[in-house]
């Protein structure tokens, strides 16, 4: 199965429709990263995302790869450009995957340049192909990121859709998934990117009595699927 990162635009506000789409309206799989004028394809089997999280007060950036980037964004919309503030990395899982760790220094600390306090603005484009669309991400250093609206390299029969329910949850949700996809984790984070809860086996049901009602985002990963999903808790 062919390495994707996942960009994904979940919008917690209907007013932020007219600020940043389309960026919002598709989930973006990472074709190559441009550093430094050279190809930089993710290693196979590797599956990090990225998480564009909008709510009426803030952006809230999350990078997943074996690293974890958590930033404020600030949109410029009428010059296509965003910037990264208040950023912090923290540990991530990163899976027994060859060259793994070199892409996640790449990633994170190469292309959104993480010590020295990103490159920005970041750029945004799209192009419309026949039957797909690329978006790319220009660093202010000229490094890029290329993503399609469409997931790369992995056939029909391995994908696997997920969804959770009930949602608004008030005590627990289960997941609404095919069959056979092997649930490895779930894991809860806040809108800020704090991990308040994670499941490390699969479970019947998910109880999230001990939750605060609000906004989170569950992470879930098995085999053949790696979504996230915002969760209202009630």
């Amino acid at each position: 199965m062919k390495a994707i990162i996942k960009l994904v635009i979940c919008l917690l506000s209907f007013s932020s429709l007219a600020q940043i789409a389309p960026l919002e309206n598709y989930t973006w799989y990472l074709e190559k990263l441009v550093i430094n004028g050279n190809d930089v394809f993710p290693p196979q089997n590797l599956n990090p995302y990225n998480d564009f999280n909008w709510n009426n007060q803030q952006d809230y950036f999350l990078v997943q790869s074996c690293s974890d980037l958590l930033g404020i964004m600030i949109y410029d919309n009428g010059n296509s450009q965003f910037t990264i503030t208040n950023s912090s990395v923290g540990p991530g899982e990163c899976p027994s995957v060859p060259d793994a760790d070199m892409f996640d220094t790449t990633y994170i600390f190469e292309f959104y340049d993480f010590y020295t306090g990103h490159p920005n603005p970041f750029t945004y484009a799209f192009t419309n192909m026949s039957n797909y669309i690329v978006l790319t991400i220009t660093s202010a250093n000229g490094d890029k990121a290329i993503y399609r609206n469409q997931q790369l390299g992995i056939s029909s029969n391995e994908k696997s859709d997920v969804n959770i329910y009930p949602n608004p949850a008030t005590s627990s949700f289960q997941l609404d998934i095919n069959a056979g996809s092997n649930i490895k984790t779930v894991r809860i984070f806040s809108v800020n990117g704090k991990e308040v809860m994670h499941f490390k086996k699969p479970q019947c049901s998910y109880n999230v009595s001990q939750l605060s009602p609000g906004i989170y985002f569950v992470k879930i990963e098995g085999e053949y699927v790696k979504n996230n999903i915002k969760l209202l808790k009630i």
